[in-house]
């Protein structure tokens, strides 16, 4: 079984200064610390193509109900990893993957388009926990925490987008 996940979020710049913004460490560790994160570590790097690869490893407090927290603990390392292509005026692609430290991962796409005010960035994914009989109630309680999650990070970049300043 596995709980699929597709959100949107929408920001008044282009993809250019958003995948610049979620490939910047300063803005990641910001938004991880924002969104609860106990610790982050990131990292980023140019590869020959222009490609941009991001490693961002958090400390979460769990937030589960206390059956989930009898077998994730009290605490999850997340470990994300993403690849952002080169972006255009009008779109950019990041291929992720999320790996929990509790037997579960989250596997997409997030996709942007430029209607020539906003960037749309839909973010589409499956998560897989691989936890006998409950797998699905904790799919389903990631895909919650991963949707509240978002939600702040739109928030949040909206904001970061507006202090750091945008070329349009």
């Amino acid at each position: 079984m596995a709980t699929q996940l597709r959100f949107v979020q929408v920001y008044a710049a282009n993809p250019i200064q958003v995948r610049e913004m979620v490939t910047n460490e300063g803005y990641i560790n910001a938004r991880a610390t924002i969104t609860g994160a106990l610790s982050v570590e990131s990292s980023c790097s140019v590869q020959a193509d222009g490609t941009t690869d991001v490693e961002i490893i958090r400390t979460l407090p769990s937030e589960m109900p206390s059956l989930a927290v009898a077998i994730v603990g009290d605490t999850l390392t997340v470990t994300e990893r993403q690849s952002w292509k080169l972006a255009t005026e009008d779109s950019c692609s990041c291929t992720f993957r999320v790996d929990f430290s509790a037997p579960l991962t989250f596997l997409g796409i997030a996709t942007m388009t430029y209607d020539g005010a906003h960037t749309s960035v839909v973010t589409e994914g499956e998560f897989k926990a691989s936890i006998p009989f409950f797998g699905g109630k904790v799919e389903n309680l990631a895909y919650e925490q991963t949707r509240r999650y978002l939600a702040k990070e739109e928030t949040f970049a909206a904001g970061w987008l507006k202090n750091h300043g945008t070329t349009d």
